[in-house]
């Protein structure tokens, strides 16, 4: 079994950028705002990449800036995280928030203590505490990756979703969307939901399972990094690679050579870097006094072995680390 490229480490990302330009000092001072990310986990490529997004501008703003993130892909380890970031006093937090509601009591202490808040990615169950949210339509997403599956199956067969964990509301769209486009198709027999705790190894395991029930299974949705991760090692360890089709949302390393193997078929790549660009963006507007857009959308690209080294689709790919 291979081993997952998600760093474990609760290691903080010290990505400073710069301190002269426009970007304008803080409130009552002439030092330079200053700007923390808490990503939703450190060591992921999709949080590095809307990391390396924000950093860009910010320096470009002339924004002190910074990033943090928790060991995985939990409240439970990211409530910690965000609880010492406030403690700090920046003016401003861009958070990728985990398991929406879990998180509005530590986010509402930090709209209290007036530090604007922007929502990245995920979004908290109380959208009146961020001055923007900017994300990918993930129920569109999730639409996007069942019409794919169902053609790469041929309309026909079963079909499920490897799930990260309930009540996360990136993933939780996708699911929904999938699941009301899948059952469209007539062919298509939906076995349901399985949920890795955002663990590749358990996504394994529970793969196997499933497959041990159903060996004509035909298709999976693995609706992040880790569950693709752990939905390719599974389709592996049971010698059907390019049988059990997987269509994937994101990329790391080891999922981009699964594509190139043809382990994985079709990956839904969103554009981290531009989220980072957009929060950095509203939250220096929103600390200016200016108007800011309350929601951002930004698009998918469908990634495959026949067009991943194509220009407009490479460009999308998942960074491991900031230029």
């Amino acid at each position: 079994m291979r081993t997952s490229v998600l760093s474990l480490s609760v290691a903080v990302l010290a990505l400073v950028a710069g301190c002269s330009g426009t970007g304008g000092p803080a409130a009552g001072g002439s030092e330079p705002y200053k700007i923390t990310y808490v990503q939703g986990m450190a060591g992921n490529p999709f949080f590095t990449s809307l990391t390396c997004g924000a950093q860009e501008r910010a320096k470009e703003l002339g924004v002190q800036f910074d990033a943090q993130g928790g060991k995985d892909y939990s409240p439970q380890s990211q409530t910690p995280i965000l609880n010492g970031v406030i403690a700090q006093k920046p003016d401003a937090i861009v958070i990728s928030p985990m398991a929406g509601e879990a998180m509005v009591p530590a986010l509402s202490k930090a709209k209290a203590a007036g530090i604007k808040l922007v929502f990245a990615d995920s979004v908290a169950d109380d959208a009146t505490l961020a001055v923007s949210q900017i994300a990918s339509d993930n129920y569109a997403g999730g639409v996007l990756a069942a019409q794919t599956l169902a053609k790469q199956i041929g309309e026909k067969g079963k079909v499920m979703v490897m799930g990260a964990k309930p009540g996360i509301s990136t993933t939780d769209a996708r699911q929904k969307g999938f699941e009301d486009e899948i059952g469209k198709h007539s062919g298509i027999t939906y076995l349901g939901p399985q949920y890795s705790e955002s663990q590749p190894a358990t996504a394994t395991s529970k793969f196997a399972a499933v497959f041990a029930a159903n060996s004509d299974l035909a298709g999976v949705l693995a609706v992040s990094t880790q569950e693709v991760e752990g939905v390719a090692t599974g389709v592996q360890n049971a010698s059907k690679a390019g049988q059990v089709h997987i269509v994937g949302f994101d990329t790391s390393d080891p999922i981009l050579d699964d594509v190139r193997n043809g382990v994985v078929e079709s990956l839904i790549v969103q554009q981290p870097l531009q989220m980072g660009v957009d929060a950095v963006t509203q939250a220096v507007a929103a600390l200016k006094g200016e108007a800011t857009t309350p929601k951002i959308s930004t698009p998918f690209v469908v990634l495959t072995k026949d067009n991943m080294t194509q220009p407009d689709v490479a460009k999308f790919i998942y960074k491991t680390t900031c230029d």
